[in-house]
């Protein structure tokens, strides 16, 4: 190579690291995107020996439990009432993610199918639905059967199992 290539290399390797410095401290999306990806790689290295699950419930906490037990206690084919986003945002209420948006409920659980309560009754799901979320204490009365009202989180079927 000779020296006119050499520093027209180095001249566009000072450019790609500018672009790539003032991305990552001026978008907000990628500075976003970064900051995860730091913030995960540390959570990876001070805990190597987690499992997948207990990453997840470390990082996310009450928020991929009740999810899992959802994706858990329902079957796949399940429609599950899902209670509106005010439900989740009670006072002292444990979920901290965007657990209330069904895209992102929708992901976690998928084949199951999510009708949030404050959906019209009219959607192609809404005569099936299988099950009931419970959140915050907050869902128990659409099931035709009474419920504890202990139970601030679960899931029941709308045709209770028999004994």
């Amino acid at each position: 190579m000779n020296a006119a290539s050499v520093l027209k290399n180095i001249v566009y390797l000072v450019l790609v690291l500018f672009l790539v410095r003032y991305t990552l401290s001026k978008q907000p999306g990628y500075r976003w995107v970064y900051d995860m990806l730091r913030s995960n790689m540390e959570t990876v290295r001070k805990h190597p020996g987690l499992t997948f699950e207990q990453k997840m419930q470390q990082k996310l906490g009450m928020s991929y439990v009740y999810l899992l037990h959802l994706k858990q206690a329902t079957p796949e084919d399940a429609v599950i009432l899902y209670p509106a986003p005010e439900a989740f945002k009670e006072k002292d209420s444990p979920f901290t993610q965007e657990i209330y948006n069904k895209i992102y409920a929708t992901r976690f659980l998928y084949p199951r199918r999510i009708i949030r309560t404050d959906e019209p009754e009219t959607g192609k799901y809404a005569g099936r639905i299988t099950h009931v979320a419970i959140v915050n204490g907050i869902g128990a009365d659409r099931l035709p059967y009474p419920v504890d009202p202990a139970v601030r989180h679960g899931v029941f079927p709308i045709t209770p199992r028999k004994k």
